[in-house]
Parts: structure tokens; C-alpha cells; sequence
């Protein structure tokens, strides 16, 4: 029995020292859709009231990191940072374990209750990260142990599939 019905990834993510020095990485070796480029800070992003105060290893905060998203080869890729001098949040604890690479993948699941329930309750996992972002809930989970993979569990979809309609994501998922 299939715990996680895994439909669709929407976004790989990935963390880097720099910004501007890995988006520019990106650029020169894969190249990107220059026209998806969208900067966000999440300092900025929780004054502006479109994000809340995350909870990190159980702790509720703000945490400072910068990130950029794009479109690359059909995928949202959400790359991100920490804000130079910040310490002991979600992006630079990372960093600091495991250096620069893939982050996470932002899943959606077909038995989302379901399988938040599951990752709780039955695996005992707690979400290393967890927040609202436009009134939407995303919480990340540690599988790293079990797929070598953080999973970003989130409620909307994200990157280049997010206008698809419900009948084009359908026949993407058959």
C-alpha cells in the first residue's frame, strides 16, 4: 500500500552561498527562461504580509534567506540563500551539513491529508520547516534518511504547471 500518492513535482530547489554567483552558474551552463526570473526575500516577503513567520525545528520565527525562481526545461527551480551574516536558519544550517546542491523537491500529493497524516503520526517526522505562504500551507519534511531527499509537501502548485488547467494537469498525471 502506497503511503505518499506522489502526483506531481512541481519545483526542485536548490541552496547555494550566492545568489547572484549560482543563478549565474545556471545561466552559463544550462541557460533559463529569462523571463520567469522572480526575486524574493523573505524578510520583505513576511512584512509584506504574504508570508508568515515559519516555524523551524520547532522554533517560530524569521528566518533570513534571499531566493530567485525560474523556469527551466519545464520545472520550476526555486534557488536560494541566506542572507549574508544570518545563522541558525533553515538555509544556512543546510549549507553548513550538507553544502551547496538539491534542497528539496516540492511535491504534491494526491492523499495530502493523508499523507501529512502518515509523515506525522506513523513515521514520526516533524517538519523541519513549516509556514503559509499567500495564505497557502507548505511543510518540509526531512526523508533524507529514507530517499536521500527533503520533501516540501505544499497546497498549491508552483513554476510553469501552476496556470495549467485541472484538465490539463489530469491528462499530465494519467
Amino acid at each position: 500500500m502506497t503511503k505518499l500518492k506522489l502526483d506531481l513535482v512541481c519545483q526542485v530547489a536548490v541552496a547555494v552561498w550566492d545568489l547572484e554567483q549560482g543563478l549565474e552558474q545556471v545561466r552559463s551552463l544550462l541557460g533559463i527562461d529569462e523571463s520567469s526570473v522572480s526575486y524574493g526575500d523573505s524578510l520583505a516577503l513576511i512584512r509584506s504580509g504574504k508570508l508568515e513567520p515559519q516555524i523551524y525545528n520547532g522554533i517560530k520565527g524569521e528566518y533570513a534567506y534571499r531566493q530567485v525562481n525560474f523556469f527551466m526545461g519545464g520545472m520550476d527551480i526555486e534557488m536560494f540563500a541566506p542572507v549574508e551574516g544570518s545563522t541558525g536558519g533553515p538555509v544556512s544550517d543546510f549549507l553548513k551539513e550538507h553544502g551547496p546542491g538539491i534542497h528539496h523537491l516540492n511535491v504534491r500529493l494526491a492523499n495530502r491529508e493523508e499523507g501529512l497524516k502518515f509523515l506525522r503520526e506513523d513515521l514520526g517526522k516533524v517538519p523541519l520547516l513549516e509556514g503559509y505562504f499567500l495564505g497557502r500551507h507548505f511543510a518540509y519534511f526531512d526523508m533524507l534518511k529514507e530517499l536521500g531527499i527533503i520533501f516540501e509537501v505544499g497546497s498549491r502548485i508552483v513554476g510553469p504547471r501552476a496556470s495549467m488547467s485541472e484538465e490539463s494537469l489530469e491528462k499530465l498525471l494519467q
